[in-house]
């Protein structure tokens, strides 16, 4: 087992990036729906 501390910085940017990911895919099955709706109705 590799005993590697983690430095706040280091958290705060995978939590960043983790985030960055969910807003991504969040926001582009919104504007896929959206389309699909407009295209539909």
């Amino acid at each position: 087992m590799n005993a590697v501390t983690h430095s706040p910085r280091e958290k705060l940017s995978i939590f960043l990036f983790a985030a960055a990911v969910l807003v991504v895919v969040v926001g582009g099955a919104f504007a896929a729906g959206y389309l699909i709706g407009r295209i539909l109705l």
